[in-house]
C-alpha cells in the first residue's frame, strides 16, 4: 500500500514528461512574459482545483476518480460526461508523450525516425501491460525522482547563463506582444505544465489511507509542479533562441544547444535522462486510461468488450483499442508540416477542461446537497475556491479554438459521438443503476484488474 511519498511519485510522474515537451509552443503565441502570465493564471486554476478535488477525494476515496465524483454529485449523466472528458484527455495525451519520446530519440540517434520511435513506445508498452505487468509505484518514484533531478540539473547549468535579452526574444520585450488573443492562446499549453494531476485521485485503492494520503499528494505534487514549471520556463527561454525553442519537439535539448553549444555534455544527458520522465508519463497515463474505459465499459456506459480481461487480469481491448488511436494520431501527426504536438496538445486539454468543469460543479453539489458527507480533509476557502477553478475552466475550454479551431472541432465531434452513443444506446443498456453500485462494480474492478 502506498503513503504519500509513492503517491507524489505518481502524481508528478503523470505530468513531468510535460516540462520536457509541448508547453514551448506557447512561447510563439505570447512570448515569455505573456507565457509567464498564462502559466500564472493556470497555477491558480491547478491550485484551486487540487483543493476542491481533495476534499472530495477524502470524502468519496474511490477508484473512479473523477468519474465518482460526478456520479455521486450529478447522477448517470453528469458521471458518464465527466469520465467522457477523462477518456479523451488520457488517449490523447500519451500521443503527444510519444510524439515527444520520438523527437528526444532523434536527437539521440538521427537516423531513427521520430514516428518509428513513438509507435515503438506504443506496441512495447501496451506489449508489457497485456503481459500483466502492472504499475509499481516504486518504480514510479524512481523514474519520477530521475526525471526531476535531470531537471534540476539542467536549472544549476542554464540558469547563471540566461540573459534579459534572450527572454525578451520573442515580441522584442513587450508583455503581451500577441495581445489577450495569444495570452487566450498560450492557456491549453500552460496547462500542460499541470495536465494529468488529476487522475491521482484513481489510485485511492493503492493508498494506505487515502482520506489522507490523497489530499497530501496532491497538494506537495502541485506545488512540485508549480515550481518546476516556472524554473523549467525561464531556462528554456532564457538560453536564447526562444523562437527555435518555442517550435522543437524537443526544446530543453535545442535550449541547450543556443545557449551552451551543440556540443554540450547537456544535450545527450538530457535528452537521454529526460526519456525515463517521458515514459514514466506515458506508463502512468496508459495504465490509467486503461482503468477508467474499463470502468466504463463494466458499468455498461461503453460497450462491454472493452471490460473483457484475459487470464492474467489486465482489460486486453481497453488497452489495444486506445493504444491503436493513439498510433493513429501519431501518424497522422508525423504527416503534417508542422509539429502534431501542439495539436495533440490542445485536443487534450479540451478533455481535461470538460471533466474539470464537470468536477468543480460537482464540487458544488456536493457541499449544498450532501452537508452531512464526511469530509476528512476540508478545502480552504471554501466555495469561493472551487468557482476559482470552475470559471478559470471554462475560459480554458475554448483557449484553443484560436490557434487551432480545427483541433477543437475534432475534440468536440469526439465528445459528441460519446454523447450520443450514451443517449441514444447505452443508457437503456447501463449493468447498474445507483451510485452505490457503479462504485461496488468499480471496486470489484479494480480488485480483479490487481489479480
Amino acid at each position: 500500500m502506498a503513503g504519500p511519498l509513492l503517491l507524489w511519485g505518481l502524481g508528478v510522474g503523470y505530468v513531468i514528461s510535460g516540462d520536457y515537451y509541448g508547453w514551448n509552443f506557447g512561447l510563439t503565441a505570447t512570448g515569455y512574459w505573456g507565457f509567464l502570465i498564462a502559466l500564472a493564471v493556470m497555477a491558480i486554476l491547478y491550485a484551486t482545483m487540487v483543493a476542491a478535488i481533495a476534499e472530495m477525494s477524502a470524502a468519496i476515496p474511490h477508484a473512479g476518480g473523477p468519474y465518482a465524483f460526478a456520479r455521486m454529485a450529478l447522477g448517470q449523466v453528469g458521471g458518464y460526461l465527466c469520465g467522457v472528458g477523462v477518456v479523451i484527455e488520457y488517449v490523447i495525451a500519451p500521443a503527444a508523450v510519444a510524439t515527444a519520446i520520438g523527437a528526444y530519440v532523434n536527437v539521440l540517434v538521427p537516423a531513427i525516425p521520430a514516428v518509428a520511435s513513438a509507435i515503438a513506445v506504443y506496441v512495447v508498452f501496451t506489449a508489457v501491460h497485456l503481459w500483466g505487468v502492472g504499475s509499481s509505484l516504486r518504480l514510479e518514484l524512481v523514474f519520477t525522482g530521475i526525471a526531476t533531478v535531470m531537471l534540476v540539473v539542467f536549472y544549476i547549468v542554464g540558469l547563471p547563463n540566461i540573459t534579459l535579452e534572450n527572454l525578451n526574444e520573442v515580441g522584442g520585450g513587450e508583455v503581451l506582444p500577441n495581445g489577450l488573443g495569444g495570452l487566450w492562446a498560450a492557456l491549453p499549453l500552460a496547462a500542460w505544465f499541470f495536465l494529468a494531476l488529476e487522475g491521482l485521485p484513481m489510485a485511492a485503492e493503492e493508498a494506505r489511507n487515502p482520506e489522507r494520503d490523497i489530499p497530501r499528494a496532491l497538494m506537495s505534487s502541485f506545488v512540485t509542479l508549480a515550481a518546476l514549471a516556472g524554473l523549467t520556463l525561464t531556462g528554456a527561454a532564457g538560453l536564447g533562441g526562444a523562437t527555435s525553442v518555442g517550435e522543437a519537439d524537443a526544446p530543453l535539448p535545442t535550449a541547450v544547444q543556443n545557449g551552451l553549444g551543440e556540443n554540450h555534455w547537456l544535450v545527450g544527458a538530457i535528452s537521454s535522462v529526460g526519456l525515463a520522465g517521458l515514459l514514466a508519463s506515458f506508463h502512468g497515463i496508459v495504465l490509467s486510461y486503461s482503468r477508467q474505459i474499463f470502468a466504463l465499459s463494466r458499468t455498461g456506459y461503453l460497450p462491454l468488450f472493452l471490460s473483457h480481461v484475459n487470464r492474467r487480469h489486465t482489460p486486453t481491448w481497453s488497452l489495444i483499442v486506445p493504444g491503436l488511436v493513439g498510433i493513429g494520431l501519431v501518424v497522422l501527426g508525423s504527416a503534417l508540416p508542422g509539429s502534431a504536438i501542439p495539436i495533440l496538445v490542445t485536443m487534450s486539454v479540451f478533455g481535461a477542461a470538460i471533466s474539470y468543469i464537470m468536477m468543480m460543479v460537482s464540487a458544488i453539489v456536493l457541499r449544498r446537497r450532501r452537508p452531512d458527507l464526511r469530509r476528512p480533509y476540508r478545502m480552504p476557502g471554501g466555495e469561493v475556491t472551487v468557482w476559482v477553478a470552475l470559471i478559470l475552466a471554462a475560459v480554458l475550454l475554448p483557449a484553443g479554438v484560436k490557434d487551432h479551431p480545427v483541433a477543437m472541432l475534432f475534440g468536440l465531434l469526439v465528445f459528441a459521438a460519446f454523447a450520443a452513443y450514451y443517449f441514444l444506446y447505452s443508457r437503456h443498456r447501463l449493468v447498474t443503476r445507483s451510485i452505490d453500485e457503479e462504485l461496488r462494480v468499480i471496486e470489484r474492478a479494480e480488485s480483479e484488474l490487481r489479480g
